[in-house]
């Protein structure tokens, strides 16, 4: 059986570049560091180290908790220090008394300056705005990206020390399903009807914990992460038991 047997065909082309990065530095003996990486990435390069030899994957991205991370591979024999994921963490300084700035907003404004996704790590957005970006475009942001949503902003960098990273932030709503089905859950926290939920999910467009499903009857359950492209992201937060017409009562976190 081949490797890439164990991986979605869609995941092929990163696959290959990951085995790559690994061959090399069991070869070469020496550290490569990748760009930001998501969950379901970070989760491929874990399983593909064992195709090498003494071959250590680490990760980071800049706080414990971290979503998106820079994986660093390195022999085993030699340290890692934070400093070698080349991570800035910046606060966006803004007045927010008349919108207040919102993931989508800070997204949009850096991705409209010509910064790669993989550029950039997480966006923490609350009373406090911060982004965590790639030491290598760090200035580059923060000459280029002077508004976000019409609101004129400016950047600070933020020593890791000095941070307290906030709470995730979400928009908490009960619904009621028959079942966890994926169709089912997607049709009632978007207002979809079933069959109209089942489209995105057979074009690939919906993700559970980073990988993405195409099957409408995949079940959630508490602690999933769901995205749906174009619509934004939720959280299983809890699923409880039957109601008296026999449906299930779940609690979900819309992401704010």
């Amino acid at each position: 059986m081949s490797v890439f047997d164990h991986f979605r065909k869609e995941e092929r082309p990163f696959v290959e570049r990951a085995l790559e990065m690994l061959t090399q530095v069991e070869r070469k003996q020496a550290m490569r560091l990748t760009d930001f990486l998501d969950p379901r990435q970070m989760s491929i390069f874990q399983s593909l180290a064992s195709q090498v030899q003494d071959v250590q994957v680490s990760a980071s991205g800049g706080y414990e908790g971290a979503e998106r991370v820079r994986v660093l591979l390195h022999p085993d024999y030699l340290p890692v220090e934070p400093e070698d994921y080349r991570l800035v963490l910046l606060r966006i300084v803004a007045d927010q008394r008349f919108h207040a700035l919102q993931h989508r907003d800070v997204m949009g404004a850096l991705l409209h300056v010509g910064l790669k996704r993989e550029k950039f790590g997480d966006m923490l957005v609350d009373d406090d705005c911060f982004v965590v970006v790639a030491e290598e475009v760090a200035e580059f942001v923060c000459t280029q990206v002077t508004q976000i949503h019409r609101t004129p902003v400016s950047f600070e960098r933020v020593a890791w020390e000095a941070f307290t990273p906030p709470a995730p932030r979400f928009t908490e709503k009960t619904i009621t399903v028959p079942s966890p089905r994926a169709d089912a859950v997607l049709g009632e926290v978007y207002h979809f009807s079933r069959a109209k939920a089942l489209v995105p999910i057979r074009a690939g467009k919906v993700k559970v914990n980073w990988r993405v499903v195409e099957d409408p009857s995949h079940p959630l359950q508490a602690g999933d992460m769901v995205s749906l492209a174009g619509f934004g992201r939720f959280k299983v937060l809890d699923v409880t038991g039957p109601t008296r017409s026999g449906r299930l009562r779940m609690l979900v976190g819309l992401v704010d």
